[in-house]
């Protein structure tokens, strides 16, 4: 851990590699720090509260910057350029009083598009590398944009609005959209409770939703559109932010400065394994069947030759790695950067954070040592070690001196 601003942090954001993370906070700057070595790398200083602040997810030298009262802006750490992302130089009739602030923005899983939500309702769509605007469409209803999100599978968007909607829309159709369409969303999730965040599962199937008033979690089926699950926390405490985990149903939510860890509770079910398991409440004798426990089967059939030859050829590959799907998300279709095999190398990802556990006695010695420290002492002083035989005194003068030096060593240690 170490002190990255002088006020508190509004937003985190982790490189791919997991070797950089980005932070942003109220004290009008963003900072690049190197994780394993708990370093600056770069610093930016803004005129207003930074909102949010991320890496493109497939280049780290690019960072997006949102921040109040101002049009976004792309900081390339390479070229040490900054660009703001302006929506009115190519719409310049669209300047009014219904156009509203940039509130929210984010890359796309790839790293293709950034997407940015307004004050107004609007959503639009920029190339991530020249910062052209492909195209806007605007929402039913002129409210505040807090959260756009993209799903890790499914290219699913969705919005998080001051009119208490949470809208879901297929990203490659908002993209074919002319500039200025009023789109409806493929599922409206309605809720008289505001929401401060939201996130989405790994697969895209399941939305949920963190209240501003209560710590409580809305859960919904996104195909349904039905509420599903409502969980609550502690009372008193308000929600700050709420994450979904990358692979697993494991929900985490921010309050007062303390996580929370929303799981399953978990009931164990062996007859979904074997259907003819029966749990025993007493111990009972069992029969055995015949030929159950046998080596060779009698009643098996003979093996024909062509299926003996079969089974010989059949060749097992027990040397190539292939990716399990179900901790995959679709965005690591086309890249292969995450498939290593050296997890210490000082390039690619990081797997882990080699660190020590802390002691809060270092100078204690640990409990085996302590103890044979004592028997030491206790023989060498003629007290034998309660459960010890006292030894006979046949050591000499300077033996019993490296022995006490001993001694005084490993308390040292």
């Amino acid at each position: 851990s170490w002190v990255c601003h002088g006020y508190s942090v509004t937003s985190l954001s982790w490189s791919r590699d997991g070797r950089k993370l980005l932070t942003a906070s109220n004290d009008w700057s963003v900072a690049i720090w190197d994780v394993l070595e708990g370093s600056r790398i770069e610093r930016q200083i803004y005129g207003s509260p930074v909102l949010c602040a991320m890496f493109n997810p497939r280049n780290d030298k690019r960072i997006l910057v949102i921040y109040l009262g101002a049009n976004p802006v792309l900081l390339d750490l390479e070229a040490k350029l900054q660009t703001e992302v302006n929506f009115f130089i190519k719409f310049p009739e669209e300047i009014d009083d219904q156009s509203g602030d940039v509130t929210v923005g984010t890359f796309d899983r790839r790293g293709k598009y950034i997407v940015t939500g307004s004050s107004k309702g609007r959503i639009a769509f920029y190339n991530a590398q020249t910062l052209e605007l492909i195209t806007f469409v605007k929402q039913n209803a002129t409210h505040q944009i807090k959260n756009i999100l993209l799903t890790r599978r499914g290219d699913f968007l969705l919005t998080n609005s001051q009119d208490r909607i949470i809208r879901t829309y297929k990203l490659d159709v908002l993209l074919k959209k002319h500039h200025g369409t009023i789109v409806e969303p493929l599922q409206k999730l309605l809720d008289i409770i505001n929401k401060v965040s939201i996130c989405v599962s790994n697969d895209g199937d399941y939305i949920c939703g963190a209240s501003t008033k209560a710590h409580s979690l809305y859960i919904w089926e996104r195909n349904s559109g039905s509420l599903i699950k409502m969980l609550h926390g502690t009372k008193g405490e308000t929600l700050h932010d709420v994450q979904w985990h990358p692979t697993r149903p494991i929900i985490l939510s921010i309050a007062n400065g303390l996580v929370s860890v929303w799981t399953q509770a978990h009931v164990e079910n062996w007859s979904a394994f074997a259907p003819e398991f029966t749990e025993l409440e007493e111990n009972v004798k069992y029969i055995e069947k015949e030929s159950e426990f046998d080596l060779e089967d009698e009643d098996a059939d003979e093996p024909t030759p062509q299926t003996s030859k079969e089974e010989d050829d059949e060749i097992v590959d027990v040397v190539t790695l292939k990716p399990n799907a179900v901790y995959c998300s679709s965005d690591e279709d086309d890249d292969g950067s995450m498939y290593v095999t050296d997890l210490t190398a000082k390039q690619g990802p990081l797997w882990f954070l080699p660190i020590a556990p802390e002691i809060e006695n270092p100078e204690e010695n640990p409990a085996s040592l302590f103890t044979e420290t004592e028997e030491m002492t206790s023989t060498l002083d003629g007290e034998p070690y309660p459960g010890s035989r006292k030894r006979p005194a046949t050591c000499t003068a300077s033996s019993v001196m490296s022995m006490r030096n001993l001694t005084k060593q490993r308390r040292v240690k």
